[in-house]
């Protein structure tokens, strides 16, 4: 048998460096190219994932003793510089460099290559990896060992090439990825032509199927091409326009203005949610580049559009085989990837820009215009509201309102954009029962009486939206009140009291909802008190002054922890303060609004005071009443757990919207 040998320009292997390759499909796509360009019309690839063991088998037409030594062992052998055209005529090379062999051995240590002509013998021949890279870095030339021919040859031509001692992340790569992938780089699987091309991968079929994304696609574009129609048949879940029925398909303009004779094929699609894209074992978020049949850029759209939001619903495959069909090689060296600055590159790109803004406006107006109840991924409660609107006018207004939500991306993490619109969902459906009971508040001008159904309906609504409001405001205060409870330095109860009291008066009175006006915290009133009583001996500091919403004006006094105060003296203090307040509102009408009357004193103490029901007398007759600290956190914890007690069940808004 001839002593095969590999002629390497060692230059050349140095500068390109045998891991070229750095991924199992971009090994396989190298391998499965070569096959098809030997008018192979099936490759097969074997997995052993417990020998770590790949075999790729061909049907091509197989190397004579002079192919295997002057072609495939011959790094940097172009075919091209002989023909565009496979040996028959029927298919157009798809390789370029003559580099893709090396590709092989960036996976395995023990690469075993078996290949027979029809009627001729078969031929085997095995590389040691790591001997080869000592021999090249020894400027030695490699001599290959033969081996035994695969038996998967007996009686058949083809090529057989068996990966071994792989690399164990290699073939950890799971089938379905394989499968995947390989789909989505080349477009001439399943070909159906004079001269098909079948891919199987553990005796299972590789079909365009596999790309894993058809079922999801909502909108699709086409450029046109028997590979925008057989991918469009298999969408088979897209929307429709709700008024026409017609399916959500635009049709997009060819031919590349850079030169009149350039034209695309291909399509874009974007699915319902971006994580439909990224839930496989691989991103397939991606708009890939074709040229003769295999891909050349594998990802084009971070250089096409510069939303992140809407890129992330895209995908697609752009075939443009005047990029390889010229004496300009275009190709990285990996082959993965397209010369950046390469005229015919960027009149491409160029135009895909163009028609991309077509899509994006497309998009927009169609997410807009499909209707909630179009959605494939209705959240149920949501529904559910909206069931309640028996008024069409509310229901068109209500999902109008739904869908800008639903159509908005609020982080590129899909959990917490899940989120964020759950939390938009709940503010929109309190948001429009609020502005919908203002609605109905201004029909009631023309109801005649109490006891109609529609005048029923107005306070049912009102009542509902109160009782919602109030659940959430009651939890809420119930929150702070815990915190409250938790303060034990008794050196910051004061300090701590004045701040929280100044900020959540009903802590005080849970009557004293809303606090509107001025706030004064140590207001002096000096003047106001020697004016009220000339014979007053020292000025009224009050430290927490606060006007409520029914006109009143509250005065806190907060005495230190530690300090039990003589009931006279309290008393004498609270009638000063009043007759100093009230002097003040009488000299400042126009900016209290409020009645000399209206005025109420809080003494905050640390301990009670005991009285006898004169004293209590006297102090009722001064607007004024003793809390204590721990008096005031019990009373308001009281009356706000009472409310949750005695409501167990919220109203049906508010169910509604804590299920969303």
């Amino acid at each position: 048998m001839t002593e095969f040998a590999f002629k390497i320009d060692l230059n050349v292997l140095n500068h390109l460096g045998l891991g070229l390759y750095s991924s199992t499909p971009a090994v396989l796509t190298e391998i499965i190219a070569n096959a098809y360009d030997a008018e192979a019309t099936e490759v097969t690839i074997s997995i052993d994932k417990s020998q770590h063991i790949i075999t790729i088998a061909d049907n091509g037409h197989g190397m004579s003793e002079d192919d295997l030594q002057g072609k495939f062992l011959n790094v940097g052998y172009a075919r091209r510089n002989f023909s565009d055209f496979t040996l028959t005529g029927m298919r157009r090379v798809m390789g370029r460099k003559g580099i893709g062999k090396l590709a092989m051995f960036s996976l395995a240590d023990i690469v075993d290559i078996s290949t027979r002509q029809k009627e001729k013998e078969a031929l085997g021949v095995s590389v040691n990896v790591p001997e080869l890279k000592s021999t090249i870095n020894d400027h030695q030339e490699y001599k290959l060992k033969p081996i035994t021919p695969s038996h998967k040859l007996n009686g058949a031509h083809g090529t057989v090439i068996r990966l071994s001692e792989l690399n164990k992340s290699i073939i950890s790569t799971t089938e379905s990825n394989l499968k995947l992938r390989l789909s989505r780089r080349f477009s001439i699987i399943g070909n159906s032509g004079d001269l098909p091309f079948e891919i199987y991968i553990n005796e299972d079929k590789v079909t365009i199927a596999d790309r894993g994304f058809h079922d999801d696609v909502q909108f699709f574009w086409s450029f046109g091409g028997d590979e925008a129609d057989d991918n469009l048949k298999l969408c088979k879940n897209l929307a429709v326009d709700k008024d026409t029925k017609v399916q959500r398909i635009m049709v997009l303009d060819p031919s590349v203005q850079y030169d009149c004779g350039l034209a695309l094929r291909g399509y874009i699609a974007s699915v319902t949610k971006p994580k439909q894209l990224k839930e496989k074992d691989t991103n397939i978020n991606q708009i890939s580049v074709f040229a003769n049949g295999r891909v050349f850029q594998e990802d084009v759209l971070p250089i096409l559009s510069n939303s992140d939001h809407f890129n992330s619903y895209l995908v697609g495959e752009i075939h443009a085989d005047f990029l390889d069909q010229d004496e300009v090689d275009r190709a990285t060296a990996s082959r993965e990837a397209i010369k950046q600055n390469d005229p015919k590159f960027m009149g491409l790109l160029g135009h895909l820009r163009t028609q991309m803004q077509k899509v994006a406006s497309a998009w927009d107006d169609w997410r807009k215009a499909l209707g909630y109840e179009n959605l494939p991924d209705k959240n149920p409660f949501v529904e559910e509201w909206l069931n309640t609107l028996t008024d069409k006018r509310d229901r068109k207004s209500a999902e109008k309102l739904i869908m800008s939500v639903y159509n908005n991306q609020f982080s590129s993490n899909q959990d917490q954009n899940d989120e964020y619109k759950k939390d938009l969902y709940r503010s929109t459906v309190i948001g429009f029962e609020k502005l919908k009971a203002k609605k109905q508040l201004a029909r009631l001008d023309t109801i005649s009486s109490v006891t109609s159904p529609e005048f029923q309906a107005i306070f049912h609504s009102l009542d509902d939206m109160e009782e919602t409001y109030y659940w959430d405001i009651t939890n809420n205060r119930l929150h702070i009140i815990e915190k409250f409870k938790d303060i034990v330095d008794k050196k910051e109860l004061e300090k701590v009291a004045q701040e929280y009291l100044f900020e959540h008066l009903w802590l005080l009175d849970p009557t004293w909802d809303r606090i509107k006006g001025s706030e004064h915290l140590e207001l002096t009133l000096t003047d106001e008190l020697k004016k009220a009583k000339p014979d007053a001996d020292s000025g009224a500091r009050i430290d927490i002054a606060y006007r409520n919403s029914a006109g009143r004006q509250i005065i806190i006094e907060l005495k230190k922890p530690g300090i039990t105060p003589d009931f006279y003296k309290l008393l004498k203090q609270a009638k000063k303060y009043k007759d100093a307040v009230k002097q003040f509102l009488i000299d400042h009408p126009d900016t209290f609004h409020a009645s000399v009357d209206a005025i109420d004193i809080c003494l905050l103490l640390e301990k009670d005071v005991a009285m006898d029901e004169d004293q209590k007398d006297m102090l009722q007759s001064a607007n004024a009443r003793i809390v204590t600290y721990k008096g005031l956190i019990e009373n308001a914890f009281r009356v706000y757990q009472e409310y949750l007690n005695a409501h167990q069940k919220a109203s049906k808004i508010e169910q509604l919207v804590q299920k969303i």
